[in-house]
């Protein structure tokens, strides 16, 4: 199952293109989506241990089968997030976008295994615990911005795959 989900990663990544360099784009509000804050609240480990950064939201809670939510387009991914800034701002907008993700997490690729090494490093959760997962609901197509995800490099969530 985690190789799914990171054969599924490696696709998006090479699928979602930047077509504007490194310019960050306007925060839209008006297409369906989600978005809010990543704040990492313990020392960041070393740069090449993490090789890449992502928020991402799923619909089912565990996620049962990664490789069909991902090509289904029901496991979505953020553009990559920057290392070694804290806090930092994520969003993950689609046209028609609605309805219910129970699972929206920080995914750390820790190792050059692009297929295998990966794990869960935050969870959102609006109660702080992280064995709870806080599902967010669009209705039918708007713009959630205020989802904070915090993440301890020391005292990792469990992880679901």
């Amino acid at each position: 199952m985690r190789k799914h989900f990171f054969i599924a990663l490696l696709s998006l990544c090479f699928l979602s293109g930047c077509d504007e360099g490194l310019a960050p784009d306007p925060i839209d509000t008006q297409t369906p989506g989600l978005g809010g804050t990543l704040t990492v609240t313990s020392p960041w480990p070393p740069a090449d241990s993490v090789r890449d950064l992502r928020i991402v939201a799923f619909r089912n809670y565990p996620p049962v089968d990664i490789l069909t939510e991902v090509l289904g387009g029901t496991a979505l991914f953020s553009e990559q997030l920057a290392f070694g800034t804290t806090p930092q701002s994520w969003r993950i907008v689609l046209d028609g976008l609605k309805g219910r993700f129970a699972y929206i997490v920080a995914a750390q690729q820790f190792g050059a295994n692009l297929f295998q090494d990966w794990r869960v490093v935050g969870v959102y959760t609006a109660s702080g615990d992280v064995n709870t997962p806080t599902p967010v609901d669009l209705g039918s197509g708007r713009f959630v911005g205020d989802i904070e995800i915090k993440v301890d490099f020391t005292n990792l969530p469990p992880q679901p795959f």
